[in-house]
């Protein structure tokens, strides 16, 4: 299921070297300056198509879509932090805000322990599964993630800022070989070698059958109830449109793929094609 992002509308996020780094950002205007702070949700034109994909993947796949409980208190908070920035109103339940939001979202529970995931309403993730991330800290679920040193060292801050203190956001990069917005682990989809097959069979370059996927993610603290809030924004968009919104795109790709170390490329698939797409770039 797919619903593309005009490529003038997807974050451009590639910087190099490529690392593992937390990357945030306050969601307030700089002291003095004249625009608007960025959003805490997107409220788009894409919306509808949104709701019902999200709706299908719930009648579809529930029981791996939506994890643990929901703290209805949180929920309340999450529906009128959307109504104050938006003027729109939904419903504070799981489903409604699955459906209404355009954003996956995932609550914490600042335990004795640490914050700690207690519910997930995730349906379009970046391939992997929501069930195995509930009840883990920071550093749980993070650990399988390549190079995660820088990640991992500013845990604890990361935490703090982004869901005790301050609303932050960060963008997250991908390139894919389909352009689902949901890549549950467990759905059969266009792999890396389908997407190469393809490109051979139809004389096409490897790039052409890319996707550029954005994920924008913002956070809710919610310190009077010991809670916080993660929201997930999934972009995608034909790799070959978004690099030609602005010039030295492809140069810049092609420079972050290349500083990508060994493991990095490993995690995110494509140790078989980052020759190829760097040559095609």
């Amino acid at each position: 299921m797919s619903v593309l992002t005009p490529a003038p509308l997807v974050p451009w996020a590639v910087s190099s070297p490529f690392r593992m780094r937390p990357g945030l950002a306050r969601l307030t205007a700089a002291h003095g300056a004249p625009e608007a702070p960025p959003p805490l949700f997107v409220c788009d034109a894409q919306a509808d198509a949104y709701a019902a994909h999200k709706r299908a993947s719930l009648q579809q796949h529930r029981a791996r879509c939506q994890i643990g409980e929901a703290d209805p208190a949180v929920l309340r908070a999450i529906a009128e932090a959307h109504e104050r920035q938006t003027g729109t109103v939904i419903a504070p339940d799981a489903d409604a805000l699955a459906q209404g939001l355009q954003e996956d979202f995932v609550i914490l529970h600042d335990d004795t322990g640490g914050m700690r995931t207690r519910f997930l309403s995730v349906c379009f993730p970046s391939n992997w599964a929501p069930a195995e991330k509930l009840g883990l800290d920071f550093a749980a679920i993070h650990a399988p993630v390549a190079d995660n040193a820088l990640l991992q060292a500013g845990g604890q801050g990361i935490v703090d800022m982004a869901f005790r203190q301050a609303s932050m956001l960060r963008h997250v990069w991908l390139l894919t070989p389909n352009g689902d917005l949901a890549q549950h682990p467990e759905t059969r989809r266009t792999r890396w070698a389908d997407a190469v097959a393809q490109a051979d069979a139809m004389g096409q370059r490897l790039i052409d059958q890319v996707f550029f996927r954005v994920e924008r993610q913002t956070t809710l603290p919610l310190p009077a109830l010991r809670r916080g809030v993660f929201f997930i924004r999934v972009m995608v968009c034909p790799l070959a449109e978004v690099l030609g919104v602005a010039r030295g795109r492809a140069a810049e790709l092609r420079e972050a793929l290349l500083s990508m170390s060994d493991a990095v490329v490993a995690y995110r698939g494509m140790a078989a094609v980052r020759e190829r797409l760097c040559a095609e770039l």
